[in-house]
């Protein structure tokens, strides 16, 4: 048995998994969870391309939750390790999280991958409840009920909080009897450096439109601590030459707003000042060259 430090109670510590279709809003709740902009979340579908834990200690409890990306159809060697890291999330898990769209209800992945949810131990949390009308939540929750019979149903707003409170207090009490696995200090395992590339990335699926923010990769080069400020480069991978000229932009303009806003970004979650350079290269079918995947971590 392991005690808390306070030694007040038994230490409980299991992984919960964020699971679901692009776009549930995955990402939003992590960040609602934590109550920090951890993840980076962005109005695009598959914004998440990489498993990302985040970590809540209350009380005696340490709950480490996984948010994955959103499983969808393959379309290449980069969407079908997409998908694998995604399953690989669910399947470690203690609790898994299915998040519903309450705006789309249950959408064709959601019924493919319903045959793999077995009660108790995944919770079905319907997303963006704040969007559609009670009238309309109702027979979701009751539709629900009949493909998931002895699933935990939660409607929540990872946008407002709304519901989330009840959620988390409901995952924590599903939390196995065990020794905390990181520093309670810490809200997550990830590498400032790692975090720095995402910040960026989350800036071009902002500031770029429709498929080109898919065709982009990004990789930190340089990240040096100085007494003054922290020293970053960072390179922006795409894959033809017509979309590098759209990321730099008519004079510099596009990546100069894309580094002054990630800057900000970086600055914020660093907690100092950061001097950021970034560059642009073509690298033609990055997306299918297993090497330069693994080189990102996907």
């Amino acid at each position: 048995m392991s005690e808390s430090p306070e030694g007040k109670g038994t230490q409980r510590c299991g992984y919960v998994a964020l699971a679901g279709a692009p776009n549930a809003g995955k990402s939003t709740l992590l960040n609602r969870i934590l109550g920090r902009p951890l993840a980076i979340a962005t109005p695009k579908p598959q914004t998440t391309r990489r498993r990302l834990l985040g970590l809540e200690t209350r009380g005696d409890v340490q709950m480490v939750f996984c948010d994955t990306p959103g499983i969808h159809p393959i379309r290449g060697l980069m969407h079908d390790r997409m998908n694998a890291e995604a399953r690989q999330g669910v399947r470690e898990a203690d609790v898994v999280c299915w998040i519903l769209d309450a705006t789309r209800g249950f959408g064709h992945i959601d019924r493919e991958e319903a045959a793999r949810f077995h009660a108790p131990r995944t919770v079905i949390v319907i997303n963006k409840c704040d969007a559609v009308a009670k009238s309309a939540l109702l027979p979701l929750i009751a539709e629900t009920a009949r493909l998931l019979p002895g699933c935990e149903v939660f409607p929540v707003s990872a946008r407002t909080g709304q519901g989330v409170p009840e959620l988390v207090e409901h995952l924590a009490s599903r939390m196995p009897e065990g020794p905390w696995q990181h520093d309670p200090e810490l809200f997550t395992t990830q590498s400032e450096r790692y975090l720095v590339g995402e910040l960026v990335r989350e800036q071009l699926f902002l500031q770029l439109d429709e498929e080109l923010p898919y065709r982009i990769a990004v990789g930190v080069d340089v990240f040096r601590d100085g007494p003054r400020h922290t020293s970053i480069s960072a390179t922006i991978y795409t894959d033809s030459d017509s979309t590098k000229r759209i990321i730099v932009g008519k004079g510099g303009a596009r990546i100069k707003s894309v580094g002054i806003a990630s800057r900000e970004r970086i600055e914020e979650l660093l907690g100092r000042k950061v001097f950021l350079e970034l560059f642009v290269k073509v690298k033609p079918g990055w997306q299918d060259d297993p090497r330069f995947l693994e080189e990102l971590g996907i």
